[in-house]
């Protein structure tokens, strides 16, 4: 293939088209292209169809196809201006926009690496190029990314974000629970941002015949433990079933039960059980094989499983043996119960974290009685999938590694563009 051929395949246009093509090797190992399409007859202008004539040429865009080398087009673009009303104007061309510095394929090359969520706007732009800037101008300048339309089933969560150019410090997110997109990300988790948001769509999509708007379409919403966003949902959802997410409820136990153990190891001057609490804090988690293969231990000079050495934690710390069982108790009813029972093995529970007297379970004893309905709702399913933030836990892991790996993303604007856009995969660019 010749090189002509090649360029005009990559560029889209024709040979016959060409008034001229030359291509000139740099020193640098880069490449300059110059270009001159061929001059179309009968040429006028768009706003008055008057005769216009030739005012000027030449542009230069970049080309990524030659990724293993810089390429830049000198492109010979005519410029006309009209003798009757002297409006001025370009002529078109099968590769660029008269807006963009770069060729058609360049922005869809760009674009198509930025939906991938290790890709930065730095990354990108040295794989094609082009200045981080550049980078940055043709993602704001092609994607821009609309609100979903509220699902049945809603959860919401929030995520740190603290060089966002807007006042909080968390974004706040709303997915589908049923199919894990995106709905949006808003720029702050307070109350009043919330507030101004569902007010906007109840006010756009209010019908006065029906007196229903699209926050009619949430019958549930999963929310983590935060008075604010409950009483958004009730003010906002009035008759949607509010879900308190499990993963957030268990979080707060295993959070408290750390400070117990904590404790215990802080009080005691026994260096073997400060070795013990220490070195083996792991075996307190749930579902942990007890009674494996015993295994030599240099301190103890013997062969022990995990069985050996929590028996001599809990046989020096009662109250820590009594908090392993209530966390596990908990565990196991969050895994194990269901909508119809949740009900009176939640009560049971209460009643069990109150009269332990552990002054660490207090707030998640307070904890339980004031978010008791929601937990119970919890256990609802929809689509055979328990209500919960699970969904949402996972995408957050994406949206961090988006924050961090970012290049200038105090904009929140094309924060919340490259979230929804890398994440939703049928969110894609306009060209």
């Amino acid at each position: 293939m010749s090189l002509e051929k090649f360029i005009t395949d990559m560029l889209n246009v024709e040979l016959d088209e060409l008034d001229s093509i030359t291509s000139i090797p740099q020193s640098d190992d880069s490449i300059v292209i110059k270009l001159k399409l061929c001059k179309k007859e009968n040429v006028s202008c768009p706003i008055c169809h008057g005769k216009v004539k030739t005012h000027g040429y030449s542009r230069k865009l970049l080309h990524s196809t030659l990724v293993n080398r810089k390429c830049t087009i000198v492109y010979q673009q005519r410029r006309y201006i009209c003798d009757p009303c002297e409006f001025t104007f370009h002529e078109d061309n099968p590769f660029t926009s008269s807006s963009n510095g770069c060729t058609y394929e360049t922005t869809i090359n760009v674009l198509k690496e930025l939906k991938h969520t290790n890709s930065t706007y730095s990354s990108t732009a040295k794989r094609f190029h082009l200045s981080p800037t550049k980078v940055q101008r043709i993602f704001d300048q092609h994607v821009d990314i609309p609100r979903k339309t509220l699902p049945e089933v809603l959860s919401v969560d929030e995520h740190y974000f603290p060089n966002s150019d807007q006042d909080g410090l968390y974004i706040f997110v709303l997915m589908d629970f049923c199919t894990g997109t995106l709905i949006d990300v808003l720029p702050d988790r307070k109350k009043d941002c919330l507030i101004s948001y569902f007010s906007n769509i109840k006010n756009k999509t209010w019908d006065h015949k029906t007196g229903l708007s699209e926050l009619n379409n949430v019958k549930y919403i999963s929310i983590d433990l935060t008075d604010n966003y409950r009483d958004i949902a009730k003010a906002y959802f009035p008759k949607a079933i509010i879900c308190a997410d499990s993963f957030h409820v268990l979080k707060h136990l295993t959070d408290d039960f750390r400070k117990i153990r904590t404790r215990c190891r802080r009080n005691t001057q026994d260096e073997t059980l400060v070795y013990l609490l220490t070195k083996f804090k792991y075996i307190f988690n749930f579902g942990i094989d007890l009674d494996n293969t015993p295994r030599y231990n240099k301190h103890f000079k013997r062969y022990m499983n995990y069985r050996d050495i929590i028996s001599i934690i809990f046989n020096n710390f009662p109250e820590l043996e009594r908090a392993y069982e209530l966390k596990n108790q908990y565990i196991l009813f969050n895994r194990t119960a269901d909508y119809k029972n949740a009900k009176e093995d939640l009560s049971d529970l209460i009643r069990k974290f109150g009269e332990s007297n552990i002054k660490e379970y207090e707030e998640f004893y307070n904890l339980l009685i004031n978010w008791n309905q929601e937990i119970i709702n919890s256990f609802i399913k929809v689509r055979s999938k328990r209500i919960n933030n699970s969904y949402i836990e996972s995408r957050n892991a994406k949206i961090e590694r988006l924050i961090m790996n970012a290049y200038g993303f105090t904009n929140f604007k094309r924060t919340r563009n490259r979230i929804l856009y890398c994440i939703n995969k049928d969110d894609n660019y306009r060209i």
